[in-house]
């Protein structure tokens, strides 16, 4: 007759009905607790960067790039009226074989702004709650909008005063309009910028006229990256900006 085997601690423990986890298990658990957060902040970024991916892939890639930073949030309709106008002055600035133009846009609104938009005119209620997370969303905006000139991705740019002077473009970034034109053409805002509601490319096609009259257009110099930083992309940003200012209606 053979010796009774010992019982191990397993076993004993499933006669007893105690469940037995797998060591996998117990280390995801210790992963967890230790780390939690630290997972999902990855999680987090990983699901932007997967969104952000599929966005990118979806989305037609154009040539150029002209961008809005100011006081109005730009419909998807709105965005591809606006395409469809700088499609026309391309075209007949470079002819068939024109670049595409893509409108990038990030509202942007002063405070003042924010206050009108959330007070009602009638009762002049205002709803501090909704203006607070709007506050926010506009920060969040606008540093998008650093990051984004930081690229060298885009040269032309149509912002509000409160962008043109937070970023000093005028003192940074700008190219002087007499670079460009010669001479600082009559009624420019500045050395470095002109409204675009004086010019008449805005007063001409109305899909234009949803910015704001007082937006400002600024050339900015190449940067050491991004689309600007090639030589024949930043020739087609400059004569783009050029045809823009010296449109004439038809």
């Amino acid at each position: 007759m053979s010796e009774k085997e010992p019982i191990t601690r397993e076993e004993k423990l499933s006669s007893e009905g105690i469940a037995i986890r797998h060591p996998i298990f117990l280390w995801f658990e210790n992963l967890w607790y230790h780390y939690k957060w630290t997972i999902l902040l990855v999680a987090f970024f990983l699901f932007v960067a997967i969104v952000c991916f599929a966005q990118c892939a979806t989305t037609p890639q154009r040539d150029v790039y002209i961008t809005f930073g100011g006081s109005h949030t730009v419909t998807g309709e709105e965005k591809l009226s606006i395409e469809q106008v700088f499609k026309e002055v391309s075209k007949n600035t470079f002819g068939e074989e024109y670049p595409t133009v893509g409108i990038n846009s990030y509202a942007f609104y002063t405070e003042d702004e924010l206050r009108a938009l959330y007070t009602d005119p009638d009762t002049k209620d205002f709803d501090g709650a909704a203006f607070n997370m709007a506050k926010g969303k506009n920060t969040d905006q606008f540093e998008t909008l650093q990051s984004y000139m930081m690229t060298g991705d885009c040269s032309i740019w149509l912002v509000n005063v409160s962008v043109y002077e937070a970023q000093h473009m005028s003192e940074h970034l700008a190219v002087p309009l007499a670079d460009t034109f010669g001479t600082v053409p009559s009624g420019a805002y500045d050395e470095y910028a002109i409204r675009l509601g004086d010019t008449a490319i805005y007063q001409y096609y109305e899909a234009l006229q949803v910015l704001p009259a007082d937006t400002l257009l600024v050339l900015t110099y190449p940067y050491i990256a991004g689309a600007s930083a090639k030589e024949q992309k930043y020739e087609q940003f400059k004569a783009l900006y050029r045809a823009i200012i010296e449109f004439q209606a038809p």
